[in-house]
């Protein structure tokens, strides 16, 4: 038994270690930027450029890259990119992200197989363990994907969440008087969050060239968030049309509470449906229990009486 829990401990440390190491890349934090630092579009600032790479550049992420090439060697096609816009909507944006991501969902599985292997070959494992393993080999395959897609419903929620009070602003912006450039600069430095970042690029974008309709689009892509693309058409039409964009935003705002009340009584409509699996599955059984409990008890000890004393 100690045996096992040496070599259980020994492979949890491998498989920690190699999150650790891919921890860095996912949660990297960018530095903040005014519009006129185009330091987004660079994959180091200058002052990286000039110091010491880090043991993360330096060792980590070639091991990974390494990995990655031959990932994608046998990886159907589309593959690739489908990941990679997959990382994009959950807001990691790193060069590396794709290369880190594809090697996780190898290295995991390789790691829980070498487990299995050395422990069929050099100890007496039950069947049971070994279905566990096999059952963790195909488990730890989705571990990114679902990483990845908790991270996108997450952002997805946080703007849609923060989309209306994003509106309310710029439409007072716009009314008071500002250009929207201006406005949706003053609405990006205000609005933390995803919501907030993904404003600042669409700056960018416009600052490096995109027209507005460009730069539209790509904030679509980056977010598939149904509430803001209903926005992006609305403006994009007010923008071919010659529609006042302070009308179009106020009549975008008020649709959009709108959709979250609806969207909240839908979950409220739902809540009883969801609630049956746990009131059968968990509370029906304690609760008939604790009722029957006693009277099961009380019957069998007569029961036991009546045949004892027969």
């Amino acid at each position: 038994m100690l045996y096992y829990l040496i070599l259980g401990s020994v492979f949890a440390s491998i498989v920690l270690l190699i999150i650790a190491m891919a921890a860095p890349v996912f949660v990297r934090k960018k530095p903040k930027s005014s519009i006129s630092q185009l330091s987004y579009y660079t994959e180091t600032s200058n002052e990286e450029k000039q110091s010491a790479p880090s043991f993360t550049e330096r060792m980590i992420i070639p091991l990974f890259r390494g990995v990655s090439r031959i990932v994608k060697r046998i990886s159907p096609r589309g593959v690739i990119e489908s990941n990679r816009r997959k990382l994009v909507l959950a807001g990691i944006y790193g060069p590396y992200g794709v290369d880190i991501y594809m090697a996780l969902k190898f290295l995991l599985p390789l790691g829980f197989l070498f487990l299995l292997i050395i422990l069929t070959i050099f100890a007496d494992i039950g069947l049971l363990l070994r279905i566990v393993l096999l059952v963790l080999i195909v488990i730890s395959y989705f571990i990114p994907d679902l990483y990845v897609r908790s991270r996108i419903n997450s952002r997805q929620l946080q703007i849609r969440r923060a989309l209306p009070g994003a509106l309310d602003l710029l439409s007072i912006s716009v009314e008071a008087g500002m250009g929207f450039d201006i406005a949706l600069s003053r609405v990006a430095s205000n609005v933390k969050g995803a919501l907030g970042e993904e404003f600042m690029r669409m700056l960018h974008d416009m600052q490096l060239g995109f027209s507005r309709k460009d730069a539209f689009r790509n904030l679509n892509s980056r977010t598939d968030v149904s509430e803001l693309s209903s926005f992006i058409v609305a403006m994009t039409q007010a923008d071919v049309f010659g529609i006042s964009i302070g009308k179009v935003l106020k009549v975008q705002a008020s649709e959009i509470r709108l959709k979250r009340r609806q969207r909240a009584e839908e979950e409220g409509v739902k809540a009883p449906v969801k609630l049956v699996f746990p009131l059968i599955l968990c509370i029906f059984p304690a609760l008939l229990t604790v009722i029957l409990g006693p009277a099961v008890i009380r019957v069998s000890e007569v029961l036991f009486n009546m045949l004892g004393g027969s």
